[in-house]
């Protein structure tokens, strides 16, 4: 015996069966939209994404740029702070003769230089004995 089931033809299962492909019609409608608005915001967030990576790397080189010219400032304002204070001895006239005296043997009338050898020359010599 066979369990065939026969599809009657009457108002009710057209009205069945119209509403079936209806709603089918709707969810496939439905699935497609949200496909469409899926796939936009998923393009969205991975723009957004791109442009964070790149802004933060930008971030990065500048941060290094930075501390590189700190650095840089840091070096010049030592060697301002040493020429201000070479400036200032320069301007002193003990200090010129006292220079003058040492490194260019400079003497008053009647004086004697005599030069004398440093520590480092002294231990030298001693070690060379």
């Amino acid at each position: 015996m066979s369990n065939k089931v026969v599809r009657l033809l009457n108002n009710y299962t057209k009205k069945r069966d119209s509403e079936k492909k209806q709603l089918a019609s709707e969810s496939r409608v439905s699935r497609r939209r949200t496909m469409f608005f899926g796939s936009i915001l998923l393009g969205v967030a991975i723009v957004l994404l791109l442009v964070a990576f790149n802004q933060k790397q930008a971030n990065e080189e500048l941060h290094n740029e930075v501390l590189a010219t700190t650095e840089v400032l840091e070096d010049k304002n030592k060697q301002h702070s040493d020429l201000a204070q070479q400036i200032r001895q320069l301007n002193d006239d003990n200090y010129i003769l006292r220079i003058a005296r040492s490194e260019f043997f400079l003497s008053e009338e009647g004086e004697l230089i005599f030069n004398l050898p440093d520590q480092e020359e002294k231990e030298q010599q001693q070690g060379e004995e």
